[in-house]
């Protein structure tokens, strides 16, 4: 009896193992300056107004008086942001404009804001990070040159200065603070000092053109990208992996995650909790979540002890370390 159970053991194995499909995945690279993995819902506002009068007056929203102008270029700013951060399916952005908290009215960073306020707003609002421009100026110089072969040649370089502020209130951290300068260059020629002028954009079209270009620049440094790769999963075994299985073809990876990660606890033996397992560390290597993706991975090998799951542990291993150099050489900058 004991080695018919251990042959039917050994066939079923075998018959998982052969039962792995391959996918072709969009996994996870990394950006420039890189979020914590985790911090996928964001909201996006501004605490900058061009404002005179005493600091704690302007802290509080008593204000002398505001250059109307530049505050609806911070304003449009953060709205570009966001729409350029979504260009992804990575991160799901909302806007607030005009939260309440502390104004600052300076292209340095201020103090921090009130981690109990934070960690308010963010469950107010369903957020795992709070985005937050906290300085901003704008700087223009223009100058005409006489060109070479006859003629004038006028430039404007335009200076966006962008504090930004990304708070993670359940961790008390900051994912980003920093001070960020871009530069946008406008060039015109002319056979006049005057015509080449006119040729450049009017100085509020400039500094508009120009908040557009840091947001779009600042969201290149902060967008993750994708490449293509191979990976094996498993596809059958239970009733949920079959559930899974149509929702990945049909791309819903949010779904099939959700039945993976039920079996990978829950299911009805070791060896479905362990094919669940290993699905689930695919599901956290496409989202750039090595460490999880690791552990999942190790967690079906204690499970269920496979080749293709040791290779896949190796992979990763080696994945995570490649990565962690970049980190080192300050390639990938994390600031949490």
């Amino acid at each position: 009896m004991k080695r018919t159970l251990l042959v039917l053991t050994i066939l079923m194995s075998a018959l998982y193992s052969c039962q792995m499909q391959k996918i072709t995945v969009d996994l996870y690279t990394a950006p420039k300056v890189e979020y914590p993995p985790e911090m996928r819902k964001l909201m996006v506002t501004s605490r900058y107004v061009p404002a005179t009068g005493l600091y704690e007056d302007v802290q509080w929203g008593a204000y002398e008086s505001v250059d109307s102008v530049k505050w609806a270029l911070a304003e449009s700013l953060i709205d570009s942001l966001a729409k350029d951060m979504i260009t992804s399916d990575h991160f799901l952005v909302k806007v607030r404009h005009y939260p309440r908290m502390l104004r600052n009215n300076t292209a340095a960073l201020p103090e921090a804001l009130p981690w109990d306020g934070m960690a308010g707003l963010a469950k107010k609002e369903f957020v795992q990070g709070i985005l937050v421009l906290e300085a901003f100026d704008v700087n223009q110089k223009e100058e005409v040159l006489a060109a070479p072969d006859g003629g004038f040649v006028a430039n404007r370089k335009v200076d966006v200065t962008m504090g930004i502020r990304v708070y993670e209130p359940d961790k008390r951290r900051f994912a980003e603070d920093s001070v960020y300068v871009f530069t946008r260059n406008f060039r015109s020629a002319g056979k006049t000092e005057q015509s080449a002028l006119a040729g450049l954009p009017d100085l509020h079209t400039g500094a508009a053109l120009a908040c557009d270009f840091a947001s779009g620049e600042y969201a290149k440094l902060i967008v993750p990208g994708s490449s293509p790769a191979e990976r094996l999963y498993h596809s059958k075994g239970d009733s949920l992996m079959l559930v899974a299985d149509t929702a990945l073809q049909k791309g819903n990876w949010g779904r099939a995650e959700s039945k993976w990660t039920r079996l990978a606890y829950e299911g009805k033996d070791t060896t479905i909790q362990a094919l669940a397992s290993y699905n689930m560390a695919l599901a956290c290597e496409r989202d750039g979540r090595l460490n999880q993706a690791i552990g999942y991975a190790k967690r079906s090998e204690r499970l269920k002890s496979d080749k293709k799951t040791q290779e896949y542990i190796n992979l990763l291993e080696a994945k995570m370390a490649a990565y962690l150099k970049q980190v080192d050489d300050k390639i990938i900058i994390r600031n949490w």
